[in-house]
């Protein structure tokens, strides 16, 4: 059999450097999600450290202009500090969106790395399926050449002639060893050999054993392909009735994806503020951090991520019997949670609907003392219109206080809270929710 140039390169490649399936399918793919994930860092599309507010001892330039700002003009004779009156809008931002391009770059870099090894897995799996059905079919017509009076190796070597279907490459070398003085037992050890079925490489066997008994050949040989037409029978029955329960895992999976949404998007901004805003056994059974401080949300994407990749692999195990059979499911489960994350929880919560602004708020104060003036807040929706009964939460950077730390807007969407600065100089950044839009404005804590 004359090999072809590109056969003849394959093969010189193979002998000389002994390249393995899994360099293309693991290695490869591996390098190239780790290029993606480093360029994605280098470009600055996300970051390990985020921004971080300034914190009681930042003696940066953002302190010195706020000082700066501390002229004769803010300061009264007596040393009381005028409020700085603002009734712009405050940037307002989603408090997740980075943590989310942090994990979607993970993500995707994990699905570069694992798609090409879980596609060789999935084509090898079905590979191997038609060459067990082809090579049932090989051995009957093998039983039928036999009992027609045609020694074993000659019966092979006709059979080559012909079409196999997925086996018929293997059959036509272990004809030509026929030809060239194997024994028609080292052909056929070759030919079991050549697949990676456990199951063609058994009955492979039984034909050679076959092949020296002493009874009807070609009844062994076609008892040999009855009971592999069985076996691959009752193995498809068995796929078939497992299959319900892909099915069952899949929807599970989708309605915990479900129940996470409604609770990001319903039940949790209700609760945002509470464990600290006129409720005692909260606070105590949170301890010193209220469940504004708290990252359910990127909490449940965990979970149902988690829950996505072991189902898959459990899948895997059910349906196919091995769990690297499981990792296209466990993919397509990943993706499913991202997409339904990004359409119904990050897409929404980017634009949200409704404004936080400042209407008076200190400039500075002292350190370790309340702010002279209560920080003022109004919330309104797009249009413009005050919102009533917004639970707006209010935390300091550092070792600040805010007393309470959530407020209820009235019926003109304001409501206030107390400062307590820091023990120490610097600069504290205030953040500002209300479960939906997120603000923060900065004070400068001057040393007494």
């Amino acid at each position: 059999m004359r090999l072809t140039a590109r056969q003849k390169l394959a093969l010189k490649l193979r002998l000389r450097y002994k390249f393995r399936r899994e360099y293309f399918t693991v290695v490869l793919p591996v390098v190239v999600a780790a290029i993606v994930v480093l360029a994605a860092f280098a470009v600055g599309f996300v970051s390990f450290n985020p921004t971080k507010p300034a914190t009681q001892n930042n003696q940066s330039s953002e302190y010195q202009q706020l000082l700066n700002q501390l002229n004769g003009s803010d300061v009264v004779g007596n040393g009381t500090l005028l409020p700085i009156q603002s009734n712009g809008t405050l940037t307002v931002h989603n408090g997740n969106q980075g943590e989310y391009k942090l994990e979607l770059v993970f993500v995707i870099g994990a699905v570069i790395s694992l798609v090409p090894y879980s596609m060789d897995v999935s084509l090898s799996e079905r590979r191997v399926k038609k060459q067990e059905e082809d090579f049932s079919n090989f051995l009957f017509e093998l039983a039928e050449l036999v009992r027609g009076g045609i020694d074993p190796s000659r019966a092979v070597s006709t059979l080559a002639t012909g079409d196999l279907g997925a086996i018929t490459k293997n059959v036509k070398v272990a004809a030509k060893q026929l030809q060239i003085g194997y024994t028609f037992e080292q052909a056929m050890r070759y030919l079991g050999d050549s697949f990676s079925s456990k199951l063609i490489k058994r009955y492979t066997d039984l034909v050679i054993q076959a092949s020296y008994s002493g009874g009807s050949v070609s009844s062994l040989i076609q008892q040999a392909s009855n009971d592999l037409k069985t076996f691959l029978s009752l193995d498809a029955e068995r796929r078939a009735g497992l299959g319900q329960y892909t099915v069952i895992l899949y929807f599970a999976q989708i309605i915990l994806i479900a129940i996470s949404v409604i609770m990001v998007d319903q039940f949790l901004p209700g609760l945002t503020g509470l464990s600290n805003y006129g409720s005692a056994g909260l606070a105590g059974l949170f301890g010193k951090s209220d469940l504004a401080s708290t990252a359910v949300d990127m909490d449940l994407f965990y979970l149902i991520v988690v829950n996505g990749i072991l189902g898959g692999l459990v899948i895997g195990k059910i349906s196919g019997g091995s769990i690297k059979g499981g990792i296209k499911h466990s993919l397509a489960l990943l993706v499913i949670c991202f997409v339904a994350w990004n359409l119904f929880v990050i897409a929404p919560s980017s634009t949200p609907q409704v404004q936080i602004a400042v209407v008076s708020s200190d400039a500075a104060g002292l350190a370790g003392l309340p702010l002279q003036h209560p920080l003022i807040l109004k919330v309104t929706d797009l249009h413009g219109n005050p919102l009533k009964g917004e639970i707006v939460t209010v935390t300091v950077s550092g070792d600040g206080k805010v007393l309470p730390s959530s407020a209820v807007t009235g019926p003109d969407g304001q409501a206030q809270v107390s400062i307590v600065l820091g023990t120490e100089a610097g600069v504290y950044t205030i953040q500002i929710s209300d479960g939906q839009a997120h603000a923060q404005t900065r004070v400068a804590a001057l040393a007494d």
